[in-house]
């Protein structure tokens, strides 16, 4: 007989694991189908239901419902597993692109901070060039050139002091994204891969486990259940036996018969 506990772990996992991969499917098929949200929402979370309901009824009743309604029902047990696992699949994604979007859109913008700061400092050195071709027996020229292009640096150098500090701020932004993804740029140096293939490896190991995992959980609850009631039927059938005995003694007794012990019936 099964013991109680295992039982009650059995229940606490299948819930669990059953209900967050439920949860995940619902706001993943949210995020694939958005418009229809609140509409996908109740029509995921009513088939996730329907799923476990039909997967645990199945177990009970295999051997006497009809090979045509129990192929139906294990093809629909085995889409909507499909389709949950979809969800996984889509919400996963979705929490790894908020952040690796975020990612690429600090370095796009480091980028372009870089490039004008290049600009600037090439624009800065070509006006300093054509003061400095003005012969120098052109003083008077050469003065007012000079005097004309020392605001226009001015203004250039205060651009990238302004760029610089703007491009700070984005080396921080991006120091802390990639704390959100760091583990997984780790995992992809460590294997010399790409990170985004990475991220659809590990997902595709949480989609194969997740679902599968979560309807066993509960047909293994529902057969514990039944395995520990016909267990508790059979202690019940023996105990019986055994009070009953004593019972037939003392009427033989009264009556002055001996009924027959085990020795005698195996000699009879």
């Amino acid at each position: 007989m099964v013991q109680a506990w295992v039982i009650v772990g059995l229940a606490l996992a299948a819930i669990a694991v059953s209900t967050l991969g439920a949860a995940f499917s619902v706001v993943g098929l949210g995020k694939l189908f958005t418009g229809a949200i609140v509409a996908v929402w109740l029509m995921a979370s009513a088939l996730e239901f329907a799923k476990f309901v039909v997967a645990a009824y199945l177990h009970q009743v295999w051997n006497r419902i009809h090979i045509v309604f129990k192929a139906y029902l294990v093809a629909c047990v085995v889409i909507l597993s499909g389709i949950t696992s979809m969800g996984v699949f889509g919400f996963l994604s979705d929490a790894y692109l908020a952040s690796s979007s975020t990612l690429e859109a600090e370095n796009i913008k480091l980028a372009k901070l870089q490039n004008e700061q290049l600009h600037n400092n090439q624009e800065a050195d070509r006006i300093t060039r054509g003061v400095d071709e003005i012969p120098d027996t052109r003083i008077s020229k050469k003065l007012a050139a000079r005097k004309e292009a020392e605001p226009m640096i001015r203004e250039l150098k205060d651009k990238n002091a302004q760029i610089e500090g703007e491009i700070e701020q984005a080396k921080l932004n991006i120091i802390k994204v990639k704390e959100k993804v760091g583990p997984l740029i780790y995992i992809a140096k460590a294997f010399n891969m790409n990170i985004d293939d990475v991220v659809k490896y590990l997902i595709m190991v949480f989609v194969v486990v997740f679902d599968p995992l979560a309807i066993c959980l509960v047909i293994a609850f529902s057969d514990a259940i039944k395995k520990r009631r016909a267990g508790g039927a059979e202690e019940e059938v023996i105990v019986e036996s055994a009070s009953d005995e004593p019972t037939l003694r003392m009427r033989f007794a009264e009556e002055g018969e001996v009924p027959a012990t085990d020795d005698k019936k195996e000699a009879i």
